[in-house]
């Protein structure tokens, strides 16, 4: 499988494991990774996430796809940003590298992600909660796209009152 041919590109990918991923993606070469990560073999990385070619399923472009109400994607969020959301061990830095990051899509679906769950009717405790608002405040301070402030402003106070 030619996974260079994925680089930059909105993708849906799904691992051997049947866990399937949307995002942008960046084509990391083998020397890369080994350089960064140890391991010896060419990926693609999404913001707090690196799937290795051997993982790799198979790989769906969504570049011809027409934009829908989502972009690209097939839905506002997925298992990406539920998985950073959620982290077994209760620590927000991966929802917050997704809301670090330089894709703004991949912001929004982390905001959107996080305001389903504050939502009565889909209510769980966010953990780490404290860390993902002092990053919401460095969207709302620093953010180039106002829709990004407007909604990341929204969810603060709701995040505040939570639980």
């Amino acid at each position: 499988m030619d996974i260079l041919q994925y680089d930059s590109k909105h993708v849906r990918i799904t691992i051997f494991d049947g866990s399937v991923y949307e995002g942008i993606v960046m084509h990391n070469s083998a020397e890369y990774d080994e350089h960064e990560f140890g391991r010896d073999e060419e990926g693609l990385q999404m913001p707090a996430l690196l799937i290795y070619k051997d993982d790799i399923q198979s790989v769906e472009s969504l570049e011809d796809r027409e934009d829908g109400p989502w972009g690209k994607f097939t839905e506002p969020f997925g298992r990406l940003e539920e998985e950073s959301l959620f982290d077994p061990d209760g620590d927000p830095v991966l929802a917050c590298e997704i809301l670090d990051c330089e894709e703004p899509e991949h912001v929004i679906r982390m905001l959107r992600c996080i305001g389903y769950y504050l939502c009565p009717e889909n209510a769980k405790e966010i953990p780490g909660k404290d860390k993902i608002i002092e990053q919401l405040r460095v969207l709302v301070k620093y953010s180039d796209d106002p829709m990004i402030a407007d909604f990341a402003a929204k969810l603060i106070p709701a995040l505040e009152n939570e639980g």
